[in-house]
C-alpha cells in the first residue's frame, strides 16, 4: 500500500492538532528598549488558512514584578523598525500593494514620534526594495537624530555616476543566493531631513566611494559612528564575478570599511564619499557595532572568520578603539582550537545583536562587555565578553534537568538584556534580565508558551538527555523521548550544515514525534559547532565516512544502552540537506539497519553544482582544492560521486520520502528528483512532494505540516 494511498493516509496518520497548535506558537524574532522598562519585541507566527508567516510587535510594560503586554499588532507591510538612541523616535521602512509601479509596491521611509507621524517619504522611486533580513539589512539612525542609513535594492535602471550603456539593463547581474531570489544589487541609502525646517523636503541618497575598489564589491550593514562617518560591509565578489552564497556562510570576503559622509547641503542622488578599507580580505568581516556614550563613539566590534575553507568555524571578535584611532588589528577573543570539555569552545555565531553593549559598573570602575549568541557544545548560550580583557561570562543558569539553549535579542546599553529560550520539551520563553554589580543575573518571565492542557501534559512526560558516545570524543547526542522509558522506536535526525549543530532548542518536528511515541536522537558529529575549531577542521575531506560513522555509532549506542532497538521497525531517519546527505549514506550503507527515512532537500550527488549558489562547499567538504577558475573535472567528478549517497543507490532497500522545495538555490531540486527516478527504476518504496515556492529550509507553513503529516505516516506504517 503506497503512502499516498487515501485508506493508508487515514489509518497511519494523527491528528495534526499537536503540530498545529506547536505550529501557531510565536517565534521571537527581535527586540529593542523603547525605554529602561519598555520593550518592543517581534515575533512570527504560522497563519494555516493565509498560509503565510505573520510578523507581529507587541509591547512590554515592566511595572516592578508586574509585566503590562499591548495586543499584538500585525507588522503586514513593515520590513523594518528602529528605535533612535535618545529613544524619542522611530524609523519604520514600509512596503505596500500598488499596481501602479512596476514591481506592484510603493515604498516609504517613516519617522515617527511615539503615536504621531513625523515624516513620511515616498522613497519608491529612489530605489527597490528594502532589506529587512539578518545579514545585509541595517537601519540606523544618526546620533544627531536627523538622518537614517538602510540597505535597499538598487535599480537596474537607477542612479548611476556616469551615462549609462544602453545594454546595462539587460546586462547579466548574478543573483545574492539562497533567500535572496531575485535581488542582485543591495545599496547603502542615505535618508536625510531637517528637524528645524519642517518645510525643507526630506531627501534620500545612495552612497558610493569615490574611488572604486579594484574588486567589485557590494557595501551593507552600514551604521553610524558620527554624523558623519559611517561603517560597512564591504562584500568581495569572487575573480570570476560571483558573489558566493551568504546564507549561513562565514566564510565570504567582505571587509570593514569606512565611510566619510559629504556636506548635508549636497543634493546628488549619488553621494561619492571618502571610504577607507579598514580590514584584510583574508577574512570575512560582519556585524559591525559602533557603542556610542553621549553621541561620542568609543568603540567598534565585529566578528570574524578565515575566508574559504568550512562554511562555519569559530569566530573571533575584534574591537576598534576611537581614541587611538589605531586600526593595528586588536582582537578581543580569538579562535579555540581544542578546549578542555568543560572550557569555553570559542564563538560560534553567525550575528550580533543589534544593540549588543552591556555597561557594568561598580563604585570602583565600569566595564563594557558585549552580548553574544552562541553554541557552546549540545546548547546555545549567551555569554558576555568584556571589551577591555576579553573575559567570557556564561549567563545561563545550570540547568540538568530541562537543558534550555538561549539566545539574546538586544541589550538597553546598561545592564538590562532580553533574551529568548527553549529546550526539547518547552517551547519559546522571553525573559528579561538584570545584571547586578557582582555578575548576577535576576531573571524575569516576561512570555511563557500558550499551551493547552492536553499539550503540556504530553511535553511534561518528555524527558531530554545527553549522552556521549564512547571512544569517539567530543561527539555527543541530544536525546528526547518518554520519562518511563516506553519508547523503544527511535528517529535519528542528523542536522545539516555540515557545520552546524542540533542545540537543545525546541523543535517541532522533534516535539511531535517525540509525542507520536518516538524517541527522538540529534546527533552532533564531527564538523558541529560548538566544540572548537579542530573538530570543524577534522572533517574536510571525510564527509560521508567520518560523519555518517559518527551517526552510525550514537544508534548502535542507544541500542546498548536500552534506551532504543534494533530491529526490524525500530530504527527510522529524518533530515535535511547535509542531514540528508547523511541519510542517503546511512540507507545505502547499512540498508539493514534503518526501515524508512525522510530526506528534505537532501546532498544526493556532489558533482551537481551547476545551479547552487555555494560550489565552493561541494570542493571544500570533500577536501578539494577550489578556486573560481575551478571545473568540474572527470577526476573531480569521479571523486565526488564516490562520497556521494547515489553511489550507493543500488543497496537501498527500506521506503523513502523526498520532501523538495522547488525553488532551492542551494542544493539543486534536481539532486532529488533524480534520485526519487534511481530507486523508482529499481522498484524501490519511494515517495517525493514537493513544494512550488519553498526554498531550502522548507520553512514554508503549508510545507511544515504536509512534512509532518507525510513523516508520521511514513514512519507509523513500518513501526514495530
Amino acid at each position: 500500500m503506497s503512502l499516498l494511498d487515501e485508506a493508508h493516509w487515514t489509518s497511519h496518520v494523527p491528528n495534526s492538532a499537536v503540530y498545529r497548535e506547536l505550529s501557531v506558537l510565536p517565534s521571537y524574532t527581535a527586540s529593542q528598549f523603547q525605554a529602561s522598562n519598555v520593550i518592543r519585541i517581534a515575533s512570527s507566527t504560522n497563519d494555516h488558512v493565509r498560509n503565510v508567516k505573520r510578523q507581529n510587535l507587541q509591547t512590554f510594560v515592566i511595572k516592578g514584578d508586574d509585566v503590562i503586554v499591548s495586543p499584538a499588532t500585525d507588522l503586514v507591510d513593515v520590513v523594518k523598525s528602529a528605535i533612535s538612541p535618545s529613544r524619542k523616535w522611530i524609523a519604520i521602512l514600509r512596503e505596500i500593494q500598488d499596481n501602479s509601479t512596476p514591481d506592484g509596491k510603493k515604498r516609504f521611509v517613516e519617522v515617527w514620534s511615539r503615536d504621531k507621524l513625523e515624516i513620511s517619504f515616498d522613497a519608491t522611486k529612489s530605489h527597490g526594495a528594502f532589506y529587512g533580513d539578518e545579514i545585509f539589512s541595517s537601519l540606523s539612525f544618526s546620533p544627531s537624530e536627523n538622518a537614517l542609513i538602510y540597505i535597499a535594492e538598487i535599480q537596474a535602471d537607477g542612479p548611476k555616476e556616469s551615462e549609462a550603456s544602453p545594454l546595462s539593463k539587460y546586462t547579466y547581474t548574478p543573483e545574492l543566493g539562497e533567500g535572496y531570489a531575485g535581488k542582485k544589487r543591495p545599496g547603502i541609502f542615505v535618508f536625510r531631513w531637517d528637524a528645524e525646517h519642517r518645510d525643507a523636503l526630506p531627501a534620500v541618497h545612495l552612497l558610493r566611494p569615490k574611488e572604486l575598489p579594484s574588486q567589485p564589491t557590494l557595501f551593507t550593514q552600514a551604521v553610524f559612528a558620527t554624523n558623519d562617518r559611517i561603517f560597512a560591509i564591504g562584500h568581495e565578489y569572487t575573480a570570476d564575478e560571483r558573489l558566493l552564497g551568504l546564507k549561513f556562510c562565514t566564510n565570504r570576503a567582505a571587509c570593514i570599511w569606512d565611510f566619510a559622509l559629504p556636506s548635508e547641503d549636497n543634493t546628488a542622488e549619488v553621494l561619492l564619499c571618502e571610504a577607507w578599507k579598514r580590514t584584510q580580505s583574508s577574512r570575512s568581516a560582519r556585524c559591525p557595532r559602533v557603542h556610542i556614550v553621549d553621541g561620542k563613539p568609543l568603540s567598534l566590534v565585529w566578528m570574524s572568520n578565515p575566508v574559504g575553507g568550512p562554511h562555519a568555524s569559530c569566530s573571533t571578535l575584534h574591537r576598534h578603539n576611537f581614541a587611538t584611532n589605531d586600526w593595528s588589528d586588536q582582537i578581543i577573543v580569538e579562535s579555540v582550537t581544542d578546549p578542555k570539555p568543560d572550557k569555553f569552545p570559542g564563538i560560534f555565531a553567525s550575528l550580533l545583536p543589534t544593540e549588543p553593549f552591556v555597561q557594568l559598573s561598580t563604585s570602583e570602575s565600569s566595564e563594557t562587555f558585549v552580548a553574544i549568541s552562541s553554541a557552546w557544545r549540545s546548547r546555545g548560550v549567551v555569554v558576555l565578553i568584556s571589551l577591555e580583557s576579553g573575559k567570557v561570562i556564561n549567563l545561563n543558569p545550570d540547568d540538568a534537568e530541562y537543558h534550555f539553549s538561549w539566545s539574546v535579542l538586544a541589550t538597553d546599553g546598561g545592564n538590562q538584556l532580553v533574551v529568548v529560550c527553549s529546550a526539547p520539551t518547552t517551547p519559546q520563553e522571553v525573559l528579561l534580565g538584570k545584571i547586578t554589580n557582582d555578575r548576577h543575573v535576576h531573571w524575569q518571565v516576561l512570555v511563557k508558551p500558550d499551551l493547552s492542557d492536553s499539550l503540556r501534559e504530553g511535553l511534561a512526560s518528555l524527558k531530554t538527555s545527553i549522552i556521549p558516545i564512547p571512544h569517539r570524543y567530543p561527539i555527543e547526542t541530544v536525546v528526547l523521548g518518554p520519562k518511563d522509558g516506553s519508547s523503544r522506536a527511535c528517529i535519528t535526525n542528523p542536522h545539516g550544515g555540515p557545520h552546524g549543530s542540533s542545540t537543545t532548542l525546541f523543535n517541532i518536528f522533534n516535539a511531535v514525534f517525540a509525542l507520536e511515541g518516538y524517541t527522538i536522537s540529534m546527533p552532533l558529529y564531527t564538523g558541529s559547532v560548538g566544540y572548537g575549531e579542530m573538530y570543524i577542521q577534522k572533517l574536510l575531506g571525510r564527509i560521508g565516512d567520518l560523519d555518517v560513522q559518527d551517526c552510525l555509532e550514537t544508534v548502535k549506542y542507544l541500542s546498548t544502552l536500552g534506551i532504543t532497538e534494533l530491529g526490524p521497525g525500530k530504527q527510522f531517519l529524518f533530515g535535511g540537506s547535509h542531514g540528508g546527505f547523511l541519510i542517503g549514506h546511512l540507507i545505502g550503507q547499512f540498508p539493514d539497519v534503518f526501515s524508512a527515512s525522510v530526506l528534505r532537500n537532501p546532498v544526493i550527488s556532489l558533482g551537481e553544482i551547476s545551479t547552487s549558489d555555494i560550489p565552493d562547499w561541494y570542493y571544500e567538504e570533500a577536501g578539494l582544492p577550489f578556486h573560481a577558475e575551478s571545473l568540474m573535472t572527470p577526476e573531480a567528478y569521479s571523486k565526488l560521486y564516490q562520497m556521494s549517497p547515489i553511489a550507493y543507490v543500488d543497496r537501498v532497500q527500506s521506503p523513502v520520502l523526498l520532501g523538495v522545495g522547488e525553488k532551492d538555490l542551494r542544493v539543486a531540486p534536481t539532486q532529488s528528483k533524480a534520485y526519487f527516478h534511481a530507486l523508482k527504476a529499481r522498484k524501490r518504496d519511494v515517495t517525493m512532494i514537493c513544494f512550488k515556492d519553498d526554498t531550502h529550509g522548507l520553512e514554508g507553513v503549508e510545507a511544515g505540516g504536509i512534512t509532518a503529516d507525510a513523516s508520521l505516516a511514513l514512519f507509523n506504517k513500518y513501526r514495530k
